[in-house]
């Protein structure tokens, strides 16, 4: 699971930055700065669940419910 999300964010990131020059060579600034926007909404979704298993987990294991 670990080396799973941090290819899948590492891509992102990727993606999003080769799209984020390519628009901004186009002068599409705002649409390239839309675009890093949607990859890090995307990127923070996925930590935000993966914390959220954590705690879950956390809990469980010290039985804090």
């Amino acid at each position: 699971m670990g080396l799973d999300v941090l290819f899948k964010i590492a891509g992102v990131g990727i993606l999003v930055s080769v799209f984020h020059t390519a628009l901004k060579q186009a002068g599409k600034e705002d649409m390239a700065h839309l675009c890093t926007l949607a990859g890090f909404t995307m990127v923070l979704l996925w930590v935000v669940q993966l914390l959220g298993r954590l705690f879950t987990t956390v809990q469980e294991v010290f039985k804090l419910f």
